[in-house]
């Protein structure tokens, strides 16, 4: 049995809504069900850096590298650390345009972190109706209702916990 999301004033009219993940060990059994995967980080993932711990953009993009990932980004911090580390496969893409480039790619699982969330909540809904065959994660720090599937809202604490165990679990490639 899974979690259901509760806040049905956020999901639009239709059957449709979020899985929620409360264990993020099945984040890892998720993602390796898919062979074509993008990783979307946002702008706000400075600000959610500054609340938590200033590795935090760090442990993000070892994450999405992982999981050899396509990198979408809207976020000039992201880029530089990207190409610090001399990441060739990302690409700058605001969020409005990525929800159009996202099926084009052919991407089977598309994960989002660092977005705000009424922009999120616009890709996803898009993604949900217009482009079915995509599956959506989220990693956020608060649940996302259009996603296929998200983690469960957290204190930051909590999540940045999670974010650091999932990087771990994907660096010992469990």
């Amino acid at each position: 049995m899974t979690l259901e999301y509760w806040l049905y004033g956020d999901i639009p009219p239709g059957p449709i809504k979020a899985s929620v993940i409360t264990d993020i060990k099945h984040v890892l059994d998720i993602v390796k069900r898919f062979k074509s995967k993008l990783f979307a980080i946002g702008s706000q993932i400075t600000r959610l850096s500054e609340l938590t711990s200033p590795d935090l953009i760090d442990r993000i993009i070892s994450v999405a590298l992982s999981l050899g990932a396509w990198i979408p980004t809207s976020s000039p911090t992201i880029v530089k650390v990207l190409d610090a580390k001399n990441v060739k496969n990302y690409e700058v893409a605001f969020p409005l345009e990525l929800a159009q480039k996202i099926p084009k790619k052919g991407a089977e699982l598309a994960i989002f972190i660092g977005y705000p969330y009424a922009y999120e909540w616009l890709i996803l809904n898009y993604l949900k109706h217009y482009a079915p065959n995509v599956k959506t994660l989220t990693l956020e720090p608060y649940a996302q209702p259009n996603a296929t599937w998200t983690l469960a809202s957290l204190p930051l604490s909590l999540w940045y916990k999670n974010i650091c165990s999932l990087e771990e679990m994907l660096k010992k490639g469990a």
